[in-house]
């Protein structure tokens, strides 16, 4: 097997193998070769490409054996007669996912026959939608993503500065009286909060729960009246605080991500809507930047005359005798 054809096996069968057992059908594997290798002027020679397509993703081992094709195909349809100046001039509006095949001659016979202001390159199939539009649609698209979890984080939000309120309400009233003072709407779920959280505070503005709507306990009691340390609820100030405080920090992250996010989408729809703009805008606050004096200081209206410059810098600080 020669040298350059060792990179193209798949899986390797051994000539001996094959001829003890011929009833299996045993035999070498081979990868798909390189299109720029096989096309090549002598694709036996070392100068051509002898490694493995990239199977079902390219027909080329790499992005520049496909160049180099492409190139090669350019050279020998130019050898035939063809003009690369035209080529060029059919393919180079040609935009990503709206570049179309089309043929240079049949385009040439085409704008011969037909008026020019009603020709159009045969097989050209134009978008429905511009490159522009689509780009917008998509931006809108994702702007409306970002607002709704942005939304959906405020309302989060304000159950967190409710349960920081509360917690806040609950240590300040457990240090002005000799009781535990956990407050069990502390734990209320965003249902519960949604609605009991404006009761919940007036029971703090008036120093007493609303014991017909929102009773848990037999006697009617929210907040805890054993000793000041209680047992079951050793700490709770801290750790209650604690709690809100970093959930309250996670929040703002999230919801300044999302903000940061979506002026991005904003930014990039105006610059497309109207690229020029910002462009100008940032001209005019450039012009109208006041910019520092650079007038020397004047004596009697005359500026300020320059020291002399000696020529024996040596002598320069010396005292004399």
């Amino acid at each position: 097997m020669p040298d350059l054809e060792v990179d193209l096996v798949d899986q390797f069968i051994c000539p001996p193998c094959v001829d003890k057992h011929p009833e299996l059908s045993l035999r070498t594997t081979w990868k798909r070769r390189c299109l720029y290798g096989l096309e090549h002027k002598n694709p036996q020679s070392a100068d051509s490409c002898h490694k493995p397509a990239r199977g079902a993703f390219s027909k080329y081992c790499s992005d520049e054996c496909g160049v180099k094709y492409m190139r090669l195909r350019i050279e020998l349809w130019a050898d035939k007669g063809g003009d690369k100046n035209k080529l060029w001039e059919s393919v180079k509006g040609a935009q990503k996912r709206e570049g179309t095949v089309v043929s240079a001659k049949l385009a040439q016979e085409a704008r011969a026959d037909a008026p020019s202001d009603k020709y159009t390159i045969p097989g050209l199939v134009k978008p429905e939608k511009t490159r522009k539009d689509r780009e917008l649609e998509g931006l809108h698209a994702k702007l409306d993503e970002v607002v709704k979890k942005r939304d959906a984080e405020k309302e989060e939000m304000d159950l967190v500065l409710w349960r920081e309120k509360v917690t806040g309400l609950a240590i300040r009233r457990s240090d002005s009286i000799e009781e535990c003072g956990w407050d069990q709407r502390l734990c209320f779920g965003d249902e519960e909060v949604a609605e009991f959280g404006t009761s919940v505070l007036e029971s703090y503005e008036s120093g007493q729960s609303d014991g017909d709507a929102m009773q848990v306990d037999a006697e009617g009691e929210w907040w805890c009246q054993g000793k000041k340390k209680c047992d079951r609820h050793v700490g709770w100030q801290k750790l209650r605080l604690a709690e809100v405080q970093f959930e309250k920090e996670m929040k703002e992250q999230a919801l300044l991500k999302l903000t940061t996010r979506e002026r991005k989408i904003r930014t990039r729809i105006e610059d497309i809507l109207d690229p020029h703009a910002r462009v100008s805008a940032t001209c005019n606050s450039v012009h109208t930047t006041p910019q520092k004096a650079t007038t020397l200081p004047s004596t009697n209206g005359q500026p300020k005359p320059k020291a002399p410059v000696h020529a024996d810098s040596s002598k320069k600080g010396k005292k004399k005798r």
